[in-house]
């Protein structure tokens, strides 16, 4: 499969809707950027399917403190069989002053086209190589 320019941008909005969407603490709207059988694994478990999704995510936002900002730094964007691959970084902040960066995450993610829309059908987040993990601070 080749990715038109079009279609990377169409799967960048769909990161960053997914970015703003878990900033927003707005489970219905992450879960939308997803396949109904959507698998999300790492480093808070492995949840399969949107309901699962939409459960798992409140309780890690929430370990995460009342305000944090989700950002995906350095997206590459490739074509895969059965549709597109990334790989990027998570960063997530607090932003009240004084700004702290609460933790970073790799995140690996396959996406596929239905219905004309692009949609996550995997992400797999993990500790980024060299970073101590703090539980209940690397989202989904």
């Amino acid at each position: 499969m080749t990715l038109s320019a079009a279609d990377r941008l169409d799967i960048l909005d769909v990161i960053t809707r997914a970015d703003r969407a878990a900033t927003d603490r707005d489970a219905d709207a992450y879960v939308r950027l997803f396949t109904e059988d959507a698998v999300l694994d790492g480093t808070q478990g492995r949840h399969a399917g949107r309901e699962a999704l939409r459960a798992s995510v409140g309780p890690v936002w929430a370990a995460e403190g009342p305000a944090t900002l989700h950002l995906t730094l350095s997206p590459v964007v490739e074509a895969h069989e059965r549709g597109a691959i990334t790989r990027s970084y998570l960063l997530i902040i607090s932003p009240a002053p004084p700004i702290a960066i609460r933790t970073t995450a790799a995140i690996t993610q396959t996406l596929t086209q239905q219905n004309g829309l692009w949609l996550i059908s995997s992400r797999t987040v993990a500790n980024v190589p060299g970073q101590t993990a703090v539980p209940g601070q690397t989202g989904p």
